[in-house]
């Protein structure tokens, strides 16, 4: 008798965790909230989009006829592409898409329908390409990329999305091979580029977007070979 008690426990517990699940096809959307067809009552459930090969191509969790849930895209092969999260059909949580091996390709955390932190898009070996800070979908914060290695390629800051601070690019060895500033986007200050031994190559002060001052090259033991005089980004001598 006990063990007959234990295994209907078990057969209602399943079914009371399962889901419905039903085509999109046959589904609706009235003013952002989704039924069935000939249905009155707002869908909760799973609704799945299958092509005419019969091959899953999405579905999206919905509670009271609102995405509420995960929400998931496929390639045509079967393998997951897209995975993301809904509250009230406002999407927030981590948001992760994938190549066709499985490798994370994209990782971008959303809050309240918008952009919120550091959103990652990754090589197909693993390592982080590119990796940047947003604030209420805009970028604010640092900004960075990597070369396949894992090597810095560049960073900058990035305030309310612009260029607001320092610049850098870097060689594939790690030293630095330029650095510049901007402000609202806008390059201000001087320019330095640097060989890959880390002396000094080039000078060029810019002032409201524009060459202007003496630019100067230098060759690795640091003389002068080269001068030239820019005015509003003209060159006058």
């Amino acid at each position: 008798m006990k063990k007959l008690l234990i295994g209907l426990f078990l057969v209602s517990s399943a079914l009371a965790f399962s889901q419905r699940v039903v085509k999109g096809s046959q589904a609706y959307d009235e003013k952002g909230v989704v039924y069935i067809q000939g249905e009155k009552t707002p869908y909760t459930g799973v609704l799945q989009n299958i092509n005419e090969k019969g091959i899953l191509e999405s579905e999206a969790e919905y509670k009271d006829g609102k995405m509420n849930g995960f929400s998931k895209l496929y390639y045509p092969n079967g393998k997951l592409g897209s995975e993301a999260t809904f509250k009230d059909n406002v999407q927030d949580g981590l948001q992760k898409d994938y190549f066709e091996d499985g490798k994370v390709k994209l990782e971008i955390p959303y809050k309240n329908g918008k952009v919120e932190g550091t959103a990652k898009e990754f090589y197909p070996n693993g390592k982080v390409f590119v990796e940047a800070t947003y604030k209420n979908a805009i970028k604010d914060g640092y900004e960075k990329s990597y070369y396949e290695t894992g090597v810095l390629q560049s960073e900058k800051i990035v305030k309310n999305g612009k260029m607001d601070g320092f610049s850098k690019l870097y060689y594939p060895n790690g030293k630095l091979g330029s650095e510049a500033t901007f402000k609202a986007d806008v390059q201000v200050g001087v320019q330095k580029d640097y060989y890959e031994s880390g002396k000094l190559k080039a000078e060029v002060p810019y002032k409201n977007g524009k060459a202007d001052g003496v630019a100067k090259a230098y060759d690795e033991t640091g003389k002068v070979i080269e001068q030239v005089t820019f005015k509003n980004g003209v060159q006058v001598k």
